[in-house]
């Protein structure tokens, strides 16, 4: 029996043990740094965990690759394997967090830098209230609509405290958890991955403890930090595109990722979501202005053809068509999301080894009533580049931050439910060498 079937064979047994066994009811998900910070569509970190544990069994794992690495779990449950990991995303938050959360810093300096902080909050705050310190708040479009009067100035005395960390690494773990603060003191409806203003009567009774929010989720980041046993291997977090790399041929073991679901206008809106945290943090890789056309960067994000056109999956094609006869403008949206992610596939395929095993957790999104198979289409794909298709799993999806129902037709009452299962479809990457 050749690894591949062994894999195979390991993964089924597994799973089958027990009904819905992947959906990891009751299992514990906030072990390492998976909670430092909330993100939309994560994927679940039992996943990356499962495969590593069976594929290493069976083949050398030095290196692993995530080229949607969103929040990083990937790359966290890389390196909890002792493997080097790199991850590719074009969301300077989601660098961010990946590169805060495959860190283990020191828990003395935490403790002090949490003090001084702690420290000069409360001594900027008296000074502000007296009159004799003026605060420098941001004035990124619609801040005061999305934030109260005094909750953008405790904000920002929040941020002054941080900025004075001259250690980048101890600057961004607290960042990450000002980050936190951002989204929750905001007037956003909570639980919303997109930006929806609360309602009038909720508002007017909202008044969120913006220091004791930020220490909350700092105290807990500390936390788990200090549980974190020193990293045998390294991450490497790319802010880019991973449509076109820098990364050499033939450089990694193992892929396991989770692409986005559709464009991010219509899908999972990873912008929207992460718009107040970069608007605060004006981070050099993207100023607060820039950061509302974030989603027209991402897969699909900008329509590039006004043609209709073949692609090599014939279940792409005969779907597209269809919705077509309903909608030509969105039938080229749907063309050009899969279009960007065919780039992706063909950039994947350079950068991993021969046979080397890959890993895709993917959901099917419905466009005017019709459903698309994404699992299929990447398979037919990815077989035109020479990529074979071991064995699909499915799981139902019991706890992603997505909604439960949206509004394709954008006519009120007219709603219908979004995903409800993942696939997830190991990959053999055969290349002639």
């Amino acid at each position: 029996m050749n690894n591949d079937q062994q894999i195979v064979n390991e993964l089924e047994n597994i799973i089958e043990s027990k009904p819905n066994y992947l959906d990891f009811n009751g299992v514990d998900m906030n072990y390492s740094t998976h909670k430092y910070h909330d993100y939309p569509a994560t994927m679940i970190p039992k996943l990356p965990d499962l495969f590593l544990n069976v594929i290493t069994k069976y083949a050398e794992v030095k290196s692993l690759y995530d080229p949607f690495m969103g929040s990083g779990t990937t790359l966290v449950e890389g390196i909890r394997h002792g493997i080097d990991s790199t991850g590719i995303d074009l969301n300077p938050l989601a660098a961010l967090m990946s590169r805060v959360k495959t860190k283990k810093l020191n828990q003395e300096k935490l403790f002090k830098y949490r003090q001084n902080i702690y420290s000069g909050i409360e001594e900027e705050k008296r000074e502000v209230w007296r009159g004799t310190k003026e605060l420098k708040v941001p004035n990124f479009k619609n801040i005061d609509y999305w934030y109260k009067p005094y909750v953008i100035k405790e904000l920002q005395i929040i941020r002054d405290q941080i900025e004075d960390i001259k250690d980048v690494d101890y600057r961004e773990f607290f960042l990450l958890a000002f980050s936190g603060t951002v989204r929750y003191v905001s007037n956003t409806r909570n639980g919303e991955f997109k930006m929806y203003r609360m309602a009038p009567k909720t508002l007017e009774k909202w008044e969120p403890d913006v220091i004791g929010k930020f220490k909350e989720i700092l105290d807990k980041n500390i936390d788990l930090n200090g549980k974190l046993k020193e990293p045998k291997a390294t991450a490497n977090v790319i802010l880019g595109t991973s449509m076109k790399t820098d990364l050499p041929d033939n450089s990694f073991d193992m892929l396991i990722t989770s692409p986005p679901y559709g464009d991010s206008r219509t899908t999972v809106a990873y912008g929207q979501f992460s718009r107040t945290s970069l608007q605060w943090l004006n981070l050099d890789e993207m100023p607060a202005d820039e950061v509302p056309k974030i989603d027209r960067t991402l897969l699909g994000g900008t329509l590039k053809d006004k043609k209709i056109r073949e692609t090599a999956s014939p279940t792409l094609n005969k779907y597209v068509r269809e919705i077509e006869q309903k909608d030509e403008k969105r039938a080229l949206e749907v063309i050009q999301f899969y279009d960007d992610l065919y780039v992706v596939l063909k950039e994947c395929y350079r950068v991993m080894k021969p046979d080397s095993y890959q890993v895709w957790v993917t959901a099917n999104r419905t466009v005017k009533q019709i459903q698309l198979p994404t699992d299929v289409i990447i398979s037919e794909l990815y077989a035109s580049l020479g990529v074979k298709k071991l064995a699909e799993f499915t799981r139902n999806i019991p706890n992603k931050r997505m909604p439960s129902k949206n509004s394709p037709t954008n006519k009120k009452g007219k709603k219908t439910a979004t995903m409800k299962q993942e696939n997830i479809v190991l990959y053999k990457t055969i290349k002639l060498v």
